[in-house]
């Protein structure tokens, strides 16, 4: 229910379960799912990042995420603030994968740290990392930019972005 956009209040009030049990499911698929685990050679990646909230407006956390368009998979992602750092440690978790080209906005952490001969910036080669991050605040509803369903932890929040993120590598849409 949490990956079709029900929030965990919304969870334990339809199935007439406490809000702990639904915390306590939620940690426990996210123990047992594992990170994404893409082909080792990828000839193109778009990387982008989009922001929401835990606990409060104030606190903002982004989601960086790189996505394999012609498998159509998130192939690495981390969650953390807008700064290089974050950036530093997707990379380094695609660093394994053999990414020809890296497609881009113009945000600046891009350019400082992937190499000029391997990276594209622009609109064109990032449409479909842009229609995945309607994706994102479609299916979570704690992703949506104008709610008032956000986040309350940080471990529930990166329990269930890593879980959407696994149901849409394993299961990919007829359409």
């Amino acid at each position: 229910m949490t990956l079709n956009g029900s929030g965990v209040c919304d969870i334990s009030r339809v199935l007439w379960v406490s809000i702990n049990m639904v915390l306590k499911i939620i940690r426990q698929q996210d123990a047992m799912t594992p990170e994404p685990a893409p082909p080792k050679r990828l000839s193109d990646a778009e990387v982008d990042e989009m922001w929401s909230f835990i606990g409060k407006k104030r606190r903002q956390c982004w989601l960086w995420y790189a996505f394999a368009p012609k498998t159509k998979e998130i192939i690495g992602y981390v969650l953390g603030r807008r700064t290089d750092e974050s950036l530093a440690r997707l990379l380094d978790r695609l660093a394994q994968r053999r990414i020809t080209r890296f497609y881009t906005d113009d945000w600046e952490s891009y350019q400082k740290l992937i190499p000029s001969y391997r990276h594209w910036i622009g609109k064109m080669g990032t449409q479909r990392i842009e229609r995945q991050n309607l994706n994102f605040r479609t299916h979570l509803k704690r992703l949506q930019q104008r709610t008032i369903c956000f986040s309350k932890s940080s471990e529930i929040h990166g329990a269930v972005i890593k879980l959407y993120i696994n149901h849409r590598n394993t299961v990919q849409p007829l359409f």
